[in-house]
């Protein structure tokens, strides 16, 4: 196995690709509804504020910046993980059973996380809103790992998630 470069570069690259997809995503739907930037408004409002009840007609940009800010670390940490995982699950068929355990649970988590700190805010991020969003980051941040691990790849042709 080639040396991997530091998980923290992978995790800097991982992590800003996921998050910067998820943030589009949600960029291109604000502005077809026609708030740009409400969905980190409403989010840092919501999470970071602790506001139950967010201002909708128009974003904060206080909310905005900090969220956005928020959104990227947490992409960043989220995709330590991940990278984490990835080496080991070339080496080991559980641990790629793991990475698909990790994204169903974070979808769940998510969507449930939503609905259940706010019903109000939960109305505004239908499911499918939340899971196009998190399909798309998996998307971007797995085809990253896939390109830079040719073991992963020649591991998963073998077993796939085990034998």
């Amino acid at each position: 196995m080639r040396a991997p470069h530091p998980i923290f570069t992978e995790a800097l690259d991982a992590g800003f690709l996921g998050a910067s997809a998820v943030a589009l995503w949600f960029l291109v739907r604000d502005l077809i509804r026609g708030v740009p930037l409400l969905t980190p408004s409403v989010l840092g409002q919501l999470f970071l504020f602790g506001d139950p009840h967010p201002i909708t007609g128009a974003p904060i940009f206080g909310a905005v910046i900090l969220y956005t800010a928020v959104h990227f670390l947490l992409f960043v940490v989220f995709a330590a993980a991940v990278a984490w995982l990835v080496r080991l699950a070339c080496q080991n068929t559980a641990f790629r059973f793991a990475l698909l355990l990790l994204f169903v649970v974070f979808e769940f988590c998510f969507s449930v996380v939503i609905d259940v700190v706010s019903a109000e805010v939960g109305g505004l991020f239908p499911f499918w809103t939340v899971a196009g969003a998190n399909l798309l980051a998996a998307a971007v941040m797995g085809a990253y790992f896939w390109r830079r691990y040719p073991e992963l790849r020649r591991a998963m042709r073998e077993a796939p998630l085990g034998a």
